[in-house]
């Protein structure tokens, strides 16, 4: 005999698996943990050296003992965010999300968003987390949550660091012979004549078959940038990262009307509404989407819709997260067509891999995943164990 409830028939049975699935609808316990990675060598930019990884982890779990992991990994001369204070603020906002609705995503982005003005990485951390958990509460991999699809061919490239012209050659060299399909190569020393002698010498050495792009990580200014810019036209340079500070919209403007290579937006597009603002006054033809800018995969959708909206290609990119990040960053590339470039190789500069599952890099330097529910990685528990595990519930 069924039970009457507005107006509908429901078993005994049904109700009992409606309350089971409420009551794993709720987030019981969250831990952070601060981390680090020491780097095979120094990651340098135009903005400094890198010599660690320093990562906060965020696992949420559910009621019934699932949990999903996410993490970031913040660049205080890019997020304005350091290791520590994404601790202090992970511990508030874990406070304040534990008995929620992990599927309610939008409230908890609003959360994040009225309890702190930007840290999008931390944020970042949260929301990937929290899209971990609710796919593998639906038993889904996480690209299918998105609407992706897992046939899309994915290579990543790999990144030379600004160093000395014959150390960046040496390294291009050993990359080629690696077999990455395209590098990127960091530029950004004022003066712009040793980064053109650079790029002539990398060029020279890899030959004109291997597609090489470029990344002043803000480092020139408007001059610099156009005199470098029409200097490299002729090394068949594919695009050309942020060269000038961001927010400096009118000379973005300018630089990318009058540059002989397509411009592509990074620092100065975190989110959706920079996005807006970039692509509206026409100071950019290209974004590169970092889910540690956009606060997470919520707001990384939107980013991708306005882009594709506006007929834009994407690049998505890494600061210097561990396969966690990169795997969750696959299955979001996997759901939008726009998105056709990947740099994907932060965890190649790692001294170690403490991850476990998630995406495959291969021969090739093809990316795959598989279906596992989630986004498919994890952190090895012997290695979360040598750090501090902050638990709130």
């Amino acid at each position: 005999m069924g039970f009457i409830y507005s107006g509908s028939f429901y078993t005994f049975a049904h109700i009992i698996s409606k309350y089971k699935i409420m009551r794993k609808s709720s987030i019981h316990k969250i831990e952070i943990i601060p981390a680090q990675i020491l780097l095979t060598e120094p990651f340098v930019i135009s903005k400094g050296a890198l010599t660690h990884a320093r990562i906060t982890i965020i696992k949420i779990y559910n009621t019934d003992g699932t949990y999903g992991v996410g993490e970031c990994c913040p660049f205080r001369s890019i997020h304005g965010e350091t290791q520590a204070g994404t601790v202090a603020f992970a511990k508030d906002l874990a406070a304040a999300m534990v008995g929620s609705d992990p599927r309610q995503m939008h409230q908890h982005v609003a959360l994040m968003d009225k309890m702190i003005v930007g840290n999008a990485s931390v944020k970042c951390a949260f929301d990937m987390a929290l899209y971990d958990l609710v796919a593998k509460m639906d038993e889904k991999p996480l690209y299918v949550m998105l609407n992706g699809d897992r046939s899309k061919k994915i290579y990543t490239d790999n990144t030379v660091s600004l160093l000395t012209k014959e150390k960046m050659v040496e390294k291009a060299l050993k990359f080629k012979e690696m077999g990455f399909p395209v590098l990127k190569v960091k530029l950004g020393e004022r003066g712009y004549k040793k980064d053109v002698a650079r790029m002539e010498a990398i060029r020279d050495a890899v030959g004109y078959d291997l597609p090489l792009r470029i990344d002043a990580n803000q480092g020139w200014n408007y001059i610099d940038a156009l005199r470098a810019l029409q200097g490299l036209k002729d090394l068949n340079i594919e695009h050309c990262e942020e060269p000038v500070q961001a927010g400096n919209i009118v000379d973005q403007a300018r630089l990318t009307a009058l540059s002989p290579m397509p411009i592509m937006a990074d620092e100065s597009v975190f989110n959706h509404k920079d996005a807006y603002k970039v692509l509206s006054q026409q100071a950019a033809h290209m974004i590169n989407i970092k889910l540690g800018k956009t606060g997470g995969i919520c707001n990384g959708m939107k980013l991708a819709g306005l882009a594709e909206a506006a007929d834009v290609y994407c690049q998505v990119g890494s600061f210097s997260e561990s396969k966690v990040g990169m795997s969750a960053l696959l299955h979001f590339s996997m759901a939008w067509d726009n998105i056709i470039h990947h740099d994907m190789d932060s965890p190649l500069m790692h001294s170690e891999d403490p991850v476990t599952g998630g995406l495959t890099y291969h021969k090739d330097w093809e990316l795959t995943v598989d279906d596992t529910p989630g986004h498919g990685a994890d952190f090895d528990p012997a290695f979360l164990n040598r750090f501090e595990i902050i638990k709130v519930k």
